[in-house]
């Protein structure tokens, strides 16, 4: 008689205990912060981004997908909706702060996942040095997916649950402007800043810039670009350089050092792929404050510009606002840059 007592105890004190580990899996599953799963609800069909490389590390997993374009690029990218490339059904495998040294990590994975992919789109960008930034390597996301009954761990975590929770919370409030927010298609939309804060943000984001004073060859640079195009024989590639809002340009290359850098990286990007499809130049969406969060960061409604560009020239059609950089083309190109750069009277 003892021993039933004690075993259905035993029993319902397991189960006491184990309730608030299940109402944390329930709403962890419900609110799905990690992109393990694909349903969709109210409360989380939107949040703010907050660690992308594993989001995107895991939306690659979920399912089969055949996706013919691969877009990787930094934090810039991001904005741009991948649906945007109209002639590709394309992933944008982007994140903040993507470094060129962590790439080719994402690139192979994501291609192991789709089975390859017929074109890549990569995001580079001047003084874009290798190392730069700090972040676990791809491996790192990779072997947390990887990991035996990853999704269903997951649910048990309590930084699972803090962040379902943020995001819970979040829905149906406004989201601070200019913080990007996902749908659960990998679409980043947000609000429009203030002008005055559009403006303090270019103000405070100029005044942190140097100009370039000594011109120096970052090594390891074209070895990365030739080791992600090696690895990848049959994909076309398509390099594009972001649209700076120009006061940004302007800053850093005023100098003979810049120009001179400036031209070095063109001519690296021109060995490796055979021409850049560059904004960062002086054209009709870097000369305006609209289009930007902050000197460097654009809106969405910006990033469909530089989609429909990337995607016409996939066309073979004229670019509108991005000039494609090739060897025949490079020195006119560069005489036309220096007058900009060196002209004060050069103004939005």
């Amino acid at each position: 008689m003892k021993y039933k007592h004690w075993f259905w105890l035993t029993i319902l004190l397991t189960c006491l205990f184990m309730i608030p580990f299940i109402r944390i899996a329930a709403f962890n599953f419900y609110v799905d912060p990690l992109w393990n799963f694909s349903h969709q609800n109210e409360h989380n069909e939107h949040q703010i981004g907050f660690d992308e490389r594993q989001l995107k590390v895991n939306y690659l997993s979920q399912k089969q997908h055949h996706y013919d374009t691969l877009v990787v690029g930094t934090s810039r990218t991001t904005y741009i909706n991948q649906n945007h490339f109209t002639d590709m059904n394309a992933y944008n495998f982007s994140a903040s702060s993507l470094d060129i040294s962590e790439y080719e990590g994402y690139i192979t994975y994501a291609s192991e996942k789709n089975n390859g992919f017929e074109t890549i789109i990569l995001e580079v960008y001047p003084r874009q040095f290798p190392g730069l930034m700090e972040f676990p390597e791809p491996s790192v996301y990779i072997a947390n997916n990887e990991e035996k009954l990853y999704s269903i761990k997951s649910l048990f975590s309590f930084d699972t649950y803090e962040k379902a929770k943020r995001n819970y919370t979040q829905e149906g409030h406004p989201t601070p402007a200019g913080y990007r927010i996902y749908n659960r298609e990998n679409v980043v939309s947000t609000e429009f800043v203030s002008p005055g804060v559009r403006d303090a943000n270019i103000e405070k984001g100029i005044n942190k810039l140097n100009t370039l004073k000594t011109f120096k060859d970052e090594k390891g640079y074209v070895e990365l670009l030739s080791q992600i195009k090696k690895n990848n024989p049959d994909s076309t590639f398509l390099v594009y350089s972001p649209p700076y809002y120009i006061d940004r340009t302007k800053k850093v290359f005023n100098s003979e050092a810049g120009i001179a850098y400036y031209r070095d990286w063109l001519e690296d990007l021109i060995e490796v792929f055979g021409g850049v499809i560059n904004f960062t130049t002086f054209n009709d969406i870097t000369v305006d404050r609209d289009y930007y969060i902050d000197t460097h960061h654009f809106y969405p409604s910006t990033g469909k510009l530089v989609a429909n560009d990337i995607a016409a020239f996939h066309k073979g059609d004229d670019l509108r606002y991005a000039t494609y950089i090739t060897e025949e083309n490079l020195s006119q190109f560069m005489e036309q840059f220096e007058e900009q750069i060196f002209d004060g009277a050069v103004q939005p």
